[in-house]
This record gives structure tokens, C-alpha cells and sequence, in this order.
């Protein structure tokens, strides 16, 4: 069961995530639609933020949550994304979110994206106290993984 600051977190989360994908478009459609190859830099960050997130998600399978803890029976995952990062997932919620932006070349959608980034990690420290007390094997695990950039944080 998530804590009610738990849940804060996982909505600030959301709230943050969704209004930069409503912001991009609107000021890409606000400024002109401009060009460039940041563009196509962002399509690309984009994309490989959607197939990261799909297989990251797939690696979790059935104990796959929106929840800070995972669904009893609580198991460690150290298949797929998860045998080098311990939350691919959200790291590729900020490719989507920093590709979103780019694409569109929307300078607000990219500073929304560093405040999204910042909720996530945020979010990051709190679900990493709830996995350590449910998972018995959580602290070794993070000892061979990297939090969310590999060979950085």
C-alpha cells in the first residue's frame, strides 16, 4: 500500500509528464512548426523512449505497478533493462519526454522536461526505500546496477 506522500509523488509525476506532452505540440503549433535538426535528433529520443519503455515493461511482466512497491508476491527483476539499471523504465520517460520537446522544437516543453526529470528522480528515491524494505535482495542488486544513467547515476 503506497504512503499518502507516496501517492503525491506518483501524481506529481503524472500531472507533470502529461502537461508537457499537451505543451509541446501547442507551442510548436504557437511559434510557427519550425525545422531543424534537433528535430529529428528529439524524433529519434522519442522512439527510443517508446521501445525502452515497452521492454523495460515487458522485462517486469506481471509485476509491472504504478506503485511505488510491487504487486505481492514482491520479486526482484534483474532480467532485460533491469540486469544494468535499476528504473529503465523511467529513463525512458524522459527520452519521451526530452524527444516530445525536441521534436517540436518547444523551448517551455523542454524546460518542463528538466522539471520531470527532477519529479522522477524524486520519485526514484522513494520507491528505492520501498523496494529496499520489501525486497531482501534490493541492496546487494544496487550494488551491481546503475540508478537510471548507466556508467553516471
Amino acid at each position: 500500500m503506497c504512503s499518502p506522500d507516496d501517492l503525491r509523488v506518483i501524481r506529481r509525476q503524472h500531472r507533470v509528464f502529461y502537461a508537457l506532452l499537451l505543451l509541446a505540440p501547442t507551442e510548436w503549433l504557437w511559434w510557427g512548426r519550425p525545422a531543424g535538426w534537433l528535430q529529428l535528433a528529439g524524433a529519434v529520443l522519442f522512439l527510443a523512449g517508446v521501445v525502452g519503455y515497452r521492454r523495460a515493461g515487458g522485462a517486469l511482466g506481471e509485476h509491472l505497478s504504478p506503485l511505488l512497491a510491487p504487486p505481492e508476491p514482491a520479486v526482484l527483476v534483474e532480467q532485460g533493462a533491469y540486469r544494468r539499471l535499476r528504473h529503465p523504465m523511467y529513463l525512458a520517460e524522459v527520452a519521451v519526454a526530452f524527444g516530445a520537446a525536441l521534436t517540436l522544437a518547444a523551448s517551455l516543453a523542454t524546460a518542463l522536461a528538466v522539471v520531470f526529470t527532477a519529479v522522477i528522480v524524486q520519485r526514484i528515491g522513494h520507491e528505492e526505500r520501498a523496494l529496499a524494505a520489501r525486497l531482501p535482495g534490493y541492496a546487494a542488486y544496487t550494488t551491481r546496477t546503475y540508478r537510471l544513467i548507466p556508467y553516471v547515476y
